[in-house]
C-alpha cells in the first residue's frame, strides 16, 4: 500500500478535521516545534 501525506501549519478546527476525515485523511501527529505554532500531519492511502 502506498501513502500520501499532508501537513498543515496553522490552527485546525473541528469542522476542518471532519472534512479531512471524510476525504480519507487520518491525523497521525501534532507537533509544536515552536511556541504557538502547530504542525498537523495527516496520511491516507493513495487512491487508484
Amino acid at each position: 500500500m502506498y501513502w500520501e501525506y499532508l501537513t498543515i501549519q496553522n490552527a485546525v478546527d473541528d469542522s476542518e478535521l471532519n472534512k479531512l476525515g471524510a476525504e480519507g485523511w487520518e491525523l497521525v501527529a501534532v507537533v509544536s516545534p515552536a511556541h504557538f505554532v502547530l504542525h498537523y500531519f495527516f496520511k491516507r492511502a493513495i487512491r487508484s
